[in-house]
């Protein structure tokens, strides 16, 4: 008996299973309720960062107040590199216990944190004209009263590459 596949049936099928895999992805994003973007602003001499903290769920969140809201960081936040391997953090570094309560910025449900940060003299960039890339390890809690390494969890950046025009000297 021969029998005659008919094109509807396949593109059913088809859709079907692709509906099933957009299922498992939109399962998959439920998941991840916050996220970190970077965004980077040359110029002038500057090299700014911009760090965009987003809190998709139903609780807040806490996120390190220095990244959150401070103009300047107090040792290597952030990874950054170039063709060469990593930049040597060359910034302020501020030695102290570990971080409590106050350490942390709160970052309410359904809400967005943004802060720019001038990373200009913080990491060793080349004079002249360079390609970077820069990274953020994204920690957060759920929780201010487990501040242990276990709760810190992490939902990190996409890398962002960016060029920079270092001044001789500096």
């Amino acid at each position: 008996m021969h029998v005659e596949r008919r094109m509807p049936a396949i593109a059913l099928a088809a859709l079907l299973a692709l509906a099933g895999v957009m299922g498992v992805v939109k399962a998959v994003e439920a998941d991840v309720n916050v996220r970190h973007r970077l965004d980077v602003e040359t110029g002038g001499g500057k090299v700014l960062v911009r760090v965009m903290i987003e809190n998709h769920g139903q609780h807040p969140i806490w996120v390190p107040r220095e990244i959150a809201a401070a103009d300047f960081l107090s040792g290597p936040r952030f990874d950054l590199r170039s063709g060469e391997g990593a930049l040597a953090y060359i910034g302020r570094m501020v030695k102290r216990a570990a971080p409590g309560p106050g350490d942390y910025l709160e970052v309410k449900p359904n809400t967005t944190q943004l802060n720019t940060i001038d990373i200009t003299a913080a990491y060793a960039f080349k004079p002249g004209q360079h390609a970077y890339e820069i990274r953020y390890a994204g920690p957060f809690v759920e929780n201010l009263r487990r501040l242990d390494v276990a709760a810190i969890q992490n939902t990190p950046s996409a890398p962002v590459r960016f060029t920079h025009i270092g001044q001789p000297g500096k």
